[in-house]
């Protein structure tokens, strides 16, 4: 359940602590950069660095619009699969499960190494994941459903380490243009949850046969997602096509670095909507 509560924080406090996350972010992102080339571990200081950085980030901004109990306490769970079908438990998978992809190189050839550093990683995001649950616990609640649904999130990447089949099908998210025209703007968004979508997108030009493949263009994608308004507002599912960012031309090592975060992204594309009053299309779909 969405719980938004009054802004009662110091602000230039957040701010500093903001830019603080923010360099640290930065130069873990350098770091990754650097290590990118090779199948790494989950416990080199830079990958944990990119998990930790994030992590604080999103949850910084997060409480910025909560105000802080008297006491620690367990949410409230009493409709589970409720809990389930709002839309932050969207960004608690997504948000797991990228991650635990920080701690393995996608190309890495050793399988051993490639699930052993999944494993990894995967475990240092649920960790993450744990530490921000008992945080919230200080908010709306210490949720242990919340925390499955980041296992849910962090066992896809692992599940990608055993079968690499399962990396042409990754998770992504888009973002209205709406979420951005609040009065807190891009800090908004981030928990304006009803304007996000969160999808699954399979290269299919991978996917298919090789006589078959020669028919679809390998920089589109198929993606599946759905949009939780959380309420009684019913969800809304998507079916479309995008443009997959990472078949983009370019080779500068900024440009890889740039086309690999958006490839986590859902570009733009024509879509048809199912809602429980019927079925929409779009031209461009958010």
């Amino acid at each position: 359940m969405m719980r938004v509560m009054r802004r009662t924080r110091d602000w230039t406090k957040e701010r500093a602590v903001m830019a603080v996350v923010g360099a640290a972010m930065l130069l873990g992102a350098q770091s990754a950069a650097a290590q990118s080339g090779a199948c790494q571990s989950s416990t080199t200081a830079g990958r944990i660095g990119i998990q930790i950085a994030l992590s604080a980030l999103a949850t910084g901004m997060e409480y910025q619009s909560m105000s802080r109990g008297a006491a620690w306490r367990m949410a409230d769970e009493s409709a589970p699969m409720a809990i389930v079908a709002d839309p932050s438990s969207h960004l608690h998978a997504l948000g797991s499960y990228h991650l635990a992809r920080t701690g393995v190189h996608a190309t890495c050839a050793d399988r051993a190494s490639r699930v052993s550093a999944a494993w990894k990683s995967a475990g240092v995001a649920l960790a993450i994941g744990t530490m921000k649950e008992v945080a919230d616990g200080y908010y709306n609640g210490f949720s242990p459903i919340d925390l499955g649904v980041d296992a849910v999130g962090a066992g896809y990447a692992v599940a990608q380490a055993y079968l690499p089949v399962l990396q042409k099908i990754t998770p992504s998210f888009s973002v209205s243009p709406r979420a951005f025209l609040g009065s807190r703007g891009p800090r908004g968004a981030l928990v304006d949850y009803a304007h996000q979508t969160i999808w699954l997108s399979a290269t299919v030009h991978d996917l298919l046969p090789t006589h078959a493949a020669k028919a679809w263009p390998s920089p589109v994608r198929l993606s599946v997602g759905r949009r939780a308004f959380g309420g009684a507002t019913p969800s809304e599912y998507v079916v479309g096509l995008d443009l997959d960012a990472a078949r983009l031309p370019g080779n500068n090592p900024t440009w890889v670095h740039v086309k690999r975060i958006l490839h986590s992204v859902r570009l733009p594309g024509p879509a048809l909507v199912m809602r429980d009053n019927g079925t929409k299309s779009f031209g461009l779909y958010w």
